[in-house]
C-alpha cells in the first residue's frame, strides 16, 4: 500500500469503528474509487452496470463488478478481492445477490444509499431486513472523510490544481500569436496544454472550453451541449472565459480564467473584473474553520451586495473537489456543513456586469488561521493581455 492508500484505509477503519459496523457497503463510484483506488472511467455512461465495494476491518476490500469489468479492475489494485456477476440475467439482482452472498453473516451493516438511485436503496435494506440484521446510513460519514483531505491528497491536489493553472496560462500566451480563433480552437488548445503538463481529460466530467466576446452573456450550459458547439472567432477587445478540468491518477482540478484579447481592459471589463477580484477576496476573508457553508454564503452575498457587486441568486459559491471535480460541501445557502482544517474548496466567483458573465475559479487550502490559494501560477489580480493590437 503507498502512502495515500493507507491514508484512506485509515478513515474508512474509522467509519467502521465508530459505527460498530461488521460490514460497510459502497455502492457510488466515486466513494469506490475513494476508498479502493479503483475508478472505471465508463462508469457514468453505463448506469445498467454497478459495482459494489464491500469494507470490512483489517480485511482486503471485496470488490463485485459486471463480468466485462473484471480483468479492468484486476489490473488496476491488486490489493482487493474482485467478483464478477453475469450478465445473462436480471445484471442488478445478480449484483446484489453477490454482495449479499459475501456478507452474509454481518449483523450491522453501513451502507451510503443515501447516494444512489432509491430502487438500489430499498434493495439493499431489504436484504439487511431479510438477514435480521441493521441497517445504518453512513453516506454522510463518507462524504465528510472525502471533504477533509490526507497530506498526500493535498500535495496531490495542489500539483494538479497548480498545473492546470499553467495550462490555461500557457494557451493565453499563444492568443499573442494565433490572433483570430473560434471557442471550439480555443477548447481544443486548452485541452493540448493540459496533456502537455500530463495531465489529461478523462470520463464523463471531464472538460477544457472557451466562451468568447457576447457568448458569456450566458452561464454556458453542461450536459449535453457543454458549450463547446460555439463558432464565434475572438475579436479585439473580446474577453475569453477558459475553463479546464483535468484529472491525474483520480485526482481532480477545476479552474476557470479570464484573458482580454487586447492591451488594456474596456471601462465595463475593468469593472466587472474589479468585481471578480473583490468577491475573491470578500470569500478568502469570510472562510473560516469552524463556520458552517451558509453562513459563509450569506456573509460574502451581503459583502458583495453593500459593494454593488451582482451575485447570481442561488449560485453556489464554491464547492468541494477531490475524487470528483464538483462535490459537497457547497458553499450556499442550504449548506449546514461545519467548515474544517485541510479541506480544498473551489471558490466560484460569477458576476454579472450588464449582460455579461464573468467567471474566476480559485482552488484553496482551509487552514486554522488562515485561506490559502493553492492554484496561482499567475497572480490573478488582473487578467491575461493578449496584445492583439500591433
Amino acid at each position: 500500500m503507498n502512502n495515500l492508500e493507507q491514508e484512506i484505509t485509515k478513515k474508512i477503519t474509522t467509519i467502521i469503528d465508530v459505527n460498530h459496523l461488521d460490514v460497510l457497503i459502497i455502492s457510488d463510484i466515486y466513494n469506490i474509487q475513494y476508498a479502493t483506488n479503483i475508478k472505471i472511467p465508463c462508469a457514468h455512461a453505463q448506469s445498467d452496470l454497478r459495482m459494489f465495494a464491500l469494507l470490512k476491518k483489517n480485511n482486503n476490500p471485496i470488490v463485485v463488478v459486471p463480468k466485462c469489468w473484471e480483468n479492468f479492475v484486476k489490473e488496476s489494485n491488486h490489493n482487493v478481492d474482485v467478483f464478477a456477476y453475469s450478465l445473462q440475467h436480471d445484471q442488478l439482482a445478480s449484483a446484489i445477490k453477490m454482495v449479499f452472498k459475501k456478507c452474509s453473516s454481518a449483523k450491522r451493516f453501513g451502507s451510503d444509499d443515501e447516494l444512489i438511485s432509491i430502487k438500489i436503496s430499498e434493495m439493499i435494506k431489504k436484504e439487511i431486513a431479510a438477514l435480521g440484521s441493521e441497517h445504518i446510513a453512513c453516506a454522510d460519514d463518507i462524504m465528510g472523510a472525502r471533504s477533509t483531505k490526507t497530506k498526500t491528497e493535498i500535495k496531490h491536489l495542489k500539483s494538479i490544481a497548480m498545473k492546470t493553472d499553467h495550462a490555461i496560462n500557457g494557451y493565453y500566451h499563444h492568443l499573442i500569436a494565433d490572433r483570430s480563433k473560434s471557442s471550439m480552437s480555443i477548447s481544443e488548445n486548452l485541452r493540448i496544454h493540459s496533456l502537455e503538463r500530463d495531465i489529461y481529460l478523462e470520463g464523463y466530467n471531464a472538460c477544457s472550453r472557451g466562451v468568447i466576446g457576447n457568448s458569456i452573456s450566458n452561464i454556458w450550459s453542461y450536459a449535453p451541449k457543454f458549450g463547446f458547439a460555439a463558432s464565434d472567432f475572438t475579436e479585439i477587445g473580446d474577453t475569453i472565459i477558459a475553463d479546464a478540468m483535468n484529472n491525474e491518477n483520480g485526482y481532480w482540478s477545476n479552474s476557470t480564467r479570464i484573458a482580454i484579447m487586447s492591451e488594456e481592459m474596456s471601462d465595463e471589463q475593468e469593472i466587472a473584473y474589479r468585481h471578480l477580484v473583490e468577491l475573491r477576496k470578500i470569500l478568502c476573508n469570510s472562510l473560516r474553520v469552524g463556520l458552517r457553508c451558509c453562513e459563509v454564503y450569506q456573509d460574502v452575498v451581503e459583502k458583495a451586495t453593500n459593494l454593488g457587486i451582482e451575485i447570481i441568486d442561488g449560485h453556489a459559491l464554491g464547492f468541494n473537489v477531490g475524487v470528483s471535480p464538483m462535490e459537497g460541501p457547497f458553499l450556499s445557502l442550504g449548506d449546514q456543513t461545519i467548515l474544517k482544517k485541510n479541506m480544498i474548496l473551489i471558490l466560484d466567483g460569477l458576476v454579472k456586469y450588464k449582460s455579461l458573465f464573468y467567471r474566476s475559479r480559485d482552488t484553496v487550502l482551509l487552514d486554522i488561521d488562515e485561506v490559502k490559494v493553492i492554484n496561482d501560477y499567475k497572480s490573478w489580480e488582473e487578467p491575461y493581455f493578449a496584445l492583439n493590437t500591433i
